[in-house]
Order: C-alpha cells, then sequence, then structure tokens
C-alpha cells in the first residue's frame, strides 16, 4: 500500500503543480483530483492509505475551525436580511441541483450531495461516511467551484484590475505542533462520540481556540499537503468508472454551476434593491466558492472581508448541522419511489 500511496501522490503533485501554473482555483485539491482521476481510468490502481486520508481530514477540520471566531458571528444578527437572502439561496440549490442531477441516472441521494451550495471538501468528507458514490459528488463540485470562482475573479478583475494572492509562510514549530493538535482533537472527537470525529473534533477545536485568541494558522506548505492528499485519494475512487459517465456527470456539473452563478446573481441583485447591502458585496456572500479565494476577492474589491467569511462560514455550519435531515427526509422520499 505505501508503494501504492507514493506513486498516486508523484501523480497529484503533478497535477497541483500543473493547476497552480493555470490558476485554477483550489489548484492543490482540484489538480491531483483531475490528475489521479486520469490516470485511474487510463489503468492505474490508484489509492491513499487510510490512516494517511484521515489525518488529512483532521487537519482539513481544524484548518476550517481556524476561520471560525463565534464572537464575529454574533455581527450576522445585524445582517439579517442577507442572511434569510442566504437562506432562501441554500434553498434554492439544492432544490434545483437534486432535481438536475436527479435527470442525470444517479441516486437520490447522491443528487442532494451533489447539491450542496458550498464547502467541496467537507461534503465529500459527510457523503463518504453516510456510504454515498463521491466519485460524482467530487466531479460535480469540482466543476460548480471553477465556474463560481472564475466568475468572481473575472468581477474582480473587471471592477478592481486583479486579485491581490495572500503572503505564504514557512515551517516553524508551531507548524510542527499541528500534526499532534489534529490528531490528538480527532481522538477527542472519538472520546466524546461526536459525529465524524476525525472532522468535527479538529473543527471544534479550532473553533475554540480562534475565539480564546489562541488561532492556529496553517503553513502554506502544510496546507498543501492536506489538500494533495484529500485530492488524490477522490481521484482514486474512480478506478474502472467509464469514461462516458465521467463526462455526462461532468456536464450536468457545469450547469449546475452556471445555474448557482445566475442564481446569486439575482438574489443578490434583489437583496441590493430592497436594503442597504451593496450588490458586490451580497453577491460575494451567496456564491458558493472557497472561503479564502471569496475572502481574497473581498479584499480586491474594498469589500468588508468579515461579511464575506462570516455567511460563508454560517452556510458551512448550517450544511453540516442540516445534514442528517436531509439524509433523513432523501431516505424517506427515495423508500416511496
Amino acid at each position: 500500500m505505501l508503494r501504492r500511496t507514493l506513486a498516486t501522490l508523484l501523480i497529484g503533485t503533478v497535477g497541483g503543480a500543473v493547476a497552480t501554473l493555470v490558476s485554477l482555483p483550489l489548484a492543490w485539491m482540484l489538480g491531483p483530483l483531475f490528475a489521479v482521476l486520469i490516470a485511474s481510468l487510463a489503468g492505474m490502481r490508484a489509492g491513499i492509505d487510510k490512516r494517511l486520508h484521515r489525518s488529512s481530514i483532521a487537519m482539513l477540520g481544524l484548518f476550517i475551525g481556524n476561520r471560525i471566531e463565534l464572537g464575529e458571528l454574533t455581527q450576522l444578527l445585524e445582517w439579517y436580511p442577507s442572511v434569510l437572502a442566504m437562506l432562501v439561496y441554500m434553498g434554492l440549490m439544492l432544490a434545483g441541483g437534486a432535481w438536475l442531477f436527479s435527470a442525470s441516472g444517479m441516486g437520490r441521494l447522491s443528487a442532494v450531495f451533489c447539491s450542496f451550495p458550498g464547502s467541496m471538501n467537507a461534503t465529500v468528507i459527510l457523503a463518504e461516511r453516510l456510504g454515498v458514490d463521491i466519485r460524482w459528488i467530487a466531479i460535480t463540485h469540482a466543476m460548480r467551484l471553477v465556474i463560481v470562482v472564475a466568475s468572481a475573479a473575472f468581477l474582480a478583475s473587471s471592477l478592481a484590475g486583479g486579485i491581490a494572492l495572500g503572503e505564504g509562510n514557512g515551517i516553524g514549530w508551531e507548524a510542527i505542533s499541528l500534526l499532534l493538535l489534529a490528531p490528538a482533537a480527532w481522538w477527542l472527537g472519538r472520546l466524546l462520540r461526536i459525529p465524524l470525529p476525525e472532522f468535527l473534533g479538529p473543527m471544534a477545536v479550532g473553533a475554540v481556540l480562534a475565539t480564546l485568541g489562541h488561532g492556529v494558522a496553517l503553513p502554506d506548505l502544510l496546507l498543501v499537503a492536506t489538500f494533495l492528499v484529500l485530492g488524490s485519494s477522490v481521484g482514486a475512487r474512480f478506478a474502472g468508472t467509464p469514461w462516458q459517465r465521467v463526462v455526462q456527470v461532468g456536464r450536468f456539473g457545469l450547469l449546475f454551476g452556471l445555474y448557482a452563478v445566475v442564481m446569486a446573481v439575482a438574489t443578490a441583485w434583489l437583496l441590493a434593491t430592497f436594503t442597504a447591502h451593496s450588490f458586490v458585496a451580497a453577491l460575494l456572500a451567496l456564491l458558493p466558492g472557497g472561503v479564502g479565494e471569496m475572502a481574497v476577492i473581498a479584499v480586491a474589491l474594498d469589500v468588508d472581508p468579515l461579511y464575506v467569511v462570516s455567511h460563508h462560514v454560517l452556510r458551512l455550519l448550517l450544511l453540516i448541522l442540516a445534514t442528517p435531515v436531509v439524509i433523513s427526509l432523501s431516505r424517506r422520499l427515495v423508500s416511496k419511489t
């Protein structure tokens, strides 16, 4: 398994490097995913050791949790019109996406997860733990992410003349301590019987540390390694899958991405028309792209990044909390059909 894991990560690294060169959003997640996907479809026996995969999930949970400061989320009370608009938008995404993906021939439960408005990594992790086929979820969310972030980047380039990249950081003793903190939080999650302990345990620990003023920042190299493992792991799931099926589902993913952008534009326009919120700020808060990407674009457009990030964080929390309810309703619908 070690040799297979190393070979898979090598191909994923090449994919991540190429994706970085062409400025693909979430390059070290989507690049390895597509590279290993192609290799798997070509007949390679790709695979990632489960222990390494789950450790990367724990690191991702810590990364997401570090962006959640509970005190800052209280400002969402002042922004309740846009929060309500976000809830309506989430409903439109789930309803429209579930109908669209059901037409592609996939199962009802898979169609629901494909329709989740944002958070590709968290959605894949939740779906995998519930026994849902994550291949189609990964492809459709990848298509959605590319279209949404590209649309937002085009907006920034048009209005602000481009997007400034964030500053990198290196590996130090604090970074090395994260390699112990993430699995320790995973163990704590298991001890407390938290659902999805390898993900929600570290996420909770990261949120508590950030709220107490002791937030931890994942170094770029460690974050790249985390995304590399997760993307390569998803790509390895496509061994033995027909190319025709990948193209068919990917086509529906592109349609869903366009639907997400059009509905976000319409919702943001209505919100800006009837409230004091600006159209651009509302659009960045609604578009289901990556939190980091939307925050960078907000800075480039001189939009309050806290306003944008808090909406995305709230949506992530709502999706995680609502998952059991959505799954229960979906299973009831499936049993009646």
